[in-house]
């Protein structure tokens, strides 16, 4: 489900967020220490609001992983359906001509209201496939976002 109601920018770490959601995506990534840059770059088609970059330790894989991510008001992954953020599993895409499209990054994901509306897909080690925060977050991640939450409330 979208939902609807007014953004509010939000000053966190000295970066001004478009909303209060981006804001405590940025402060969740800090609590989680995940590396973040908002707005890195403009892609054909979409502005991703994070890069990512953050700790792997598996033998197979470089020492990070990266991610380009949407961040968006939705409470269900379905609701990203038909965004740019789901087109590039894997860091590539097919483009209608036959060509591949690629991304700076290991993935593009979606990234929705809190953590358990996550989604991406990235090789890791041998294989790879679907992935969300819980699967990276090796601490509680309702807990931080509970706190991410309690400290962006205290910002202008």
């Amino acid at each position: 489900m979208n939902h609807s109601f007014a953004s509010h920018p939000t000053l966190y770490n000295g970066v001004q967020f478009r909303s209060r959601l981006e804001a405590q995506w940025a402060c969740f990534l800090d609590l989680a220490n995940w590396k973040w840059e908002y707005e890195p770059m403009d892609l054909v088609g979409w502005t991703p609001t994070f890069r990512v970059e953050f700790p792997c330790g598996h033998s197979e894989c470089p020492d990070t992983h990266v991610l380009l991510i949407d961040v968006q008001p939705f409470d269900d992954i379905e609701s990203f359906a038909g965004r740019r953020c789901m087109d590039f599993a894997f860091g590539e895409c097919w483009k209608p001509t036959g060509e591949i499209e690629s991304i700076p990054a290991d993935a593009s994901a979606a990234f929705g209201i809190n953590p358990d509306v996550t989604y991406w897909e990235m090789g890791h080690g041998a294989g790879g496939g679907v992935e969300n925060v819980r699967n990276w977050v090796f601490t509680n991640s309702h807990e931080l976002w509970k706190t991410a939450g309690n400290i962006i409330r205290g910002c202008a």
